[in-house]
């Protein structure tokens, strides 16, 4: 398996575009430890799997999709880590997506402090009903103190994204992922933050182009394919 160093360098030769047309070597580890790789039959993905599945612990795979963004169906990127594999199928360092801190204050200002005058509404509201709790003041305080008018000035975001996803809506916020606050956070470890929300955020949400994994799951997935062709069913790659 041929090893590159820097996948960034190769990145910086071609120009930039949507990710799906970077085109990345196929079976050449990347930097970061990621892998690309076409698997077109299940026996391809059974067999690359069974050899190569002690050397990586996370996976994306491109799924059949109307225009996609990222990866064709059958294309899989493979890595050791969940940012390694967020960076190679963003095609990090030359699509021209990045992270940004968006100013909520400075920006919009009026929705800013709209936000905070609504919290505390709510909050007098269901006092009044009799229906906070003591766990309920709790959390209002411990969130006071994090997200006040001075700390809670904007957060942390992925910009340039391809036509059709905005940044407001690429992490579902019913998942849980902590928001980034602090402006002042080095652009880098914001970054890897993101990449890996990103990726447990793919795993949780029904993200139509893309389906990550774990060792587990691409486990599952090949034993559910074989049980579906063994029973005449339709299953991964039967048109190839």
């Amino acid at each position: 398996m041929e090893s590159i160093s820097e996948i960034d360098a190769f990145m910086k030769s071609k120009s930039p575009r949507l990710p799906v047309y970077i085109e990345l070597p196929e079976r050449a580890l990347l930097a970061g430890g990621a892998l690309f790789v076409r698997l077109r039959t299940l026996d391809e993905l059974e067999e690359f799997w069974l050899k190569h599945r002690d050397k990586f612990s996370f996976a994306c795979e491109g799924k059949l999709y109307d225009q996609p963004s990222f990866l064709q169906e059958y294309e899989w990127v493979f890595g050791s880590t969940k940012v390694a594999v967020v960076r190679t199928v963003l095609r990090w360092g030359q699509s021209g997506i990045g992270c940004e801190f968006y100013d909520w204050a400075k920006l919009d200002p009026q929705m800013h402090e709209m936000f905070f005058l609504e919290r505390d509404a709510h909050r007098d509201s269901m006092i009044q009903k009799g229906s906070w709790s003591e766990k309920d003041e709790a959390d209002f305080q411990a969130d006071s103190v994090r997200r006040s008018a001075t700390t809670y000035r904007g957060w942390w975001r992925f910009c340039n994204l391809p036509s059709g996803y905005s940044a407001s809506d690429w992490l579902n916020s019913d998942q849980g992922h902590e928001e980034l606050i602090d402006p002042h956070m080095p652009y880098e470890k914001a970054a890897t933050t993101l990449q890996e929300q990103t990726f447990d955020n793919w795993r949780q949400s029904d993200f139509g182009e893309l389906e990550s994994h774990n060792v587990e799951s691409i486990d599952e997935l090949i034993q559910y394919w074989k049980d579906e062709r063994a029973e005449g069913e339709g299953y991964y790659g039967e048109e190839n």
